[in-house]
């Protein structure tokens, strides 16, 4: 597959460009693998990155439901986030009163029961499963589920909160990282820290990328070749993260 070979190349050692290397622009907005490819090459997204993500299933399988009960809490403590949720309530959850104001919903209800199980899937994805093309497939989902596209009915999620999600959830795995790192389980000593928080800034910055691109301006998505402003806060967000968490890490004499 196209994007393996980028990801070769990477492990091989070949970090810096000796050629010019071409892509065609239109094209990142009609193929997801060669998007994929792209966006994993320029960051250098790489085999070893994926390993390091699946061997830490071993600590982080047991916590998901902690990771997704913070994410839920988070969104549940600003207006505009659990704004988003209140107004699917009709839809989802038929069987409880609906006639409740803002404040009063809960996460006991079927809808965030519902949704909660659909991010503890999509976590336990990322930590075990390949990165193939389903798993862009899965990147790609991510997005087109939360906005509403052609004629799209369902949740319609603005790009900052988006931002702010994958913001808060990057920061809850580091945290976790750094939890199992310093505790006495077995394995924390051997854990590569520097390496996996690397990898998962990585993965997200891909992830919110594919999102993102649910955002642009339609001509886009098309491979129009028109000149346009795409958005990539995301993206770029998120490897920033990256490299403050490096520069903890750095502080906390883990390199």
């Amino acid at each position: 597959n196209e994007y393996k070979s980028y990801l070769r190349v990477i492990d091989q050692g070949y970090k810096t460009m000796v050629e010019l290397k071409e892509i065609d622009e239109a094209r990142l907005y009609t193929d997801n693998v060669y998007r994929y490819s792209y966006y994993s090459a320029f960051v250098e997204f790489s085999e070893t990155d994926i390993k390091l993500i699946h061997e830490s299933a071993k600590f982080l399988g047991g916590r998901v439901g902690v990771l997704v009960d913070k994410v839920y809490d988070k969104l549940f403590s600003f207006s505009c986030t659990k704004e988003v949720f209140f107004r699917e309530r009709v839809k989802h959850d038929k069987d409880v009163d609906v006639d409740v104001n803002l404040n009063q919903y809960s996460q006991s209800t079927p809808q965030i029961g519902m949704r909660k199980a659909a991010l503890k899937i999509f976590i336990v994805k990322l930590v075990t499963k390949p990165y193939d093309e389903k798993m862009i497939e899965e990147f790609d989902r991510m997005g087109w589920i939360h906005t509403a596209v052609s004629g799209k009915t369902s949740i319609n999620v603005a790009l900052i909160h988006m931002n702010a999600l994958l913001g808060f959830l990057q920061d809850a795995v580091i945290e976790e990282i750094f939890r199992y790192k310093n505790s006495d389980e077995e394995g924390a000593e051997e854990l590569d820290a520097e390496g996996t928080v690397r990898a998962f800034g990585k993965a997200v910055s891909i992830l919110g990328d594919f999102i993102a691109k649910w955002y642009e301006d339609p001509r886009c998505r098309k491979g129009a070749q028109e000149t346009f402003q795409a958005t990539t806060v995301l993206g770029v967000g998120s490897l920033l993260a990256g490299v403050l968490s490096y520069a903890y890490l750095r502080s906390k004499n883990f390199l």
